[in-house]
């Protein structure tokens, strides 16, 4: 057989089987983001601040009601599903921190009262200020918290934040605690 033809004929057979190189399958599509949608208007919400978010890294702030005040806030949240871990809302502040002040309160001088503590997929904030002479308003960020996109999931993955009604409460002027009911929306790998 001439040598013209069956070059041809050789590597039209090789590409038709498959062997012209790289025909193998994609690898699967990864997440590279967080989805979070601020819920509907509720006295308490999570909301996402979309300045201190990444699309790998997901800060959420608690915010109270118009018109209420209040000296400090406590909360708890269970994390399910498989898209996101709990991480520090700052990158530079000490590992397991898990919480910053929002807005709303004046830590002052000396140690602040800012704690966040995870056990197992449950994490439990309060931020208060020193004394309750000086309520302030709740209607802005009283704390933030941060979730991170687990790594080499496929778009989709999902998890939730559910708050504990149990723990989350509000510092009155008056010293005590009354119980709130945080609205939460549910977040998606993408």
């Amino acid at each position: 057989m001439n040598a013209r033809i069956l070059l041809p004929a050789l590597l039209g057979t090789l590409l038709a089987c498959g062997g012209g190189g790289g025909g193998g399958s994609k690898p699967p599509a990864t997440a590279t983001s967080l989805a979070y949608a601020d819920p509907a208007a509720a006295s308490y919400l999570l909301k996402k601040n979309a300045s201190l978010s990444t699309p790998g890294h997901l800060v959420l702030e608690l915010w109270g009601p118009a018109g209420a005040t209040g000296c400090g806030v406590t909360a708890a949240f269970t994390l399910g599903g498989t898209a996101a871990s709990w991480h520090n809302v700052n990158a530079a502040d000490p590992a397991g921190t898990f919480v910053a002040n929002g807005a709303a309160f004046d830590l002052g001088p000396g140690a602040p009262i800012l704690k966040g503590k995870v056990t197992g997929p449950v994490l439990a904030a309060t931020v208060a200020e020193k004394g309750t002479s000086a309520p302030k308003a709740l209607d802005k960020a009283l704390l933030r918290l941060a979730l991170d996109l687990q790594p080499g999931l496929a778009p989709g993955a999902a998890a939730t934040l559910t708050p504990d009604a149990a723990r989350c409460k509000v510092l009155l002027a008056d010293g005590t605690l009354a119980p709130i009911t945080i609205a939460v929306s549910g977040i998606t790998a993408q």
